[in-house]
């Protein structure tokens, strides 16, 4: 029962995390859209930040699966 328990807190855990990052990822390639056309060094700093947060989307999806 206790295992369970664990488990269920885990899964939940890493579903919030996933949650959140992909609204992060969502939020940073909808604010390089909107600063594109005014500031294309800006636009590309937040795309490198929205990489490296699908990446750690994916590890942590990947994590969730096994």
């Amino acid at each position: 029962m206790y295992l369970n328990i664990k488990v269920m807190q885990s899964w939940k855990n890493n579903k919030d995390k996933i949650d959140s990052l992909r609204k992060k990822y969502t939020k940073l390639m909808k604010r390089a859209y909107e600063v594109a056309p005014k500031n294309k060094s800006k636009s590309d700093d937040l795309n490198h930040q929205a990489r490296l947060i699908l990446q750690e989307l994916k590890r942590t999806e990947l994590n969730f699966l096994h």
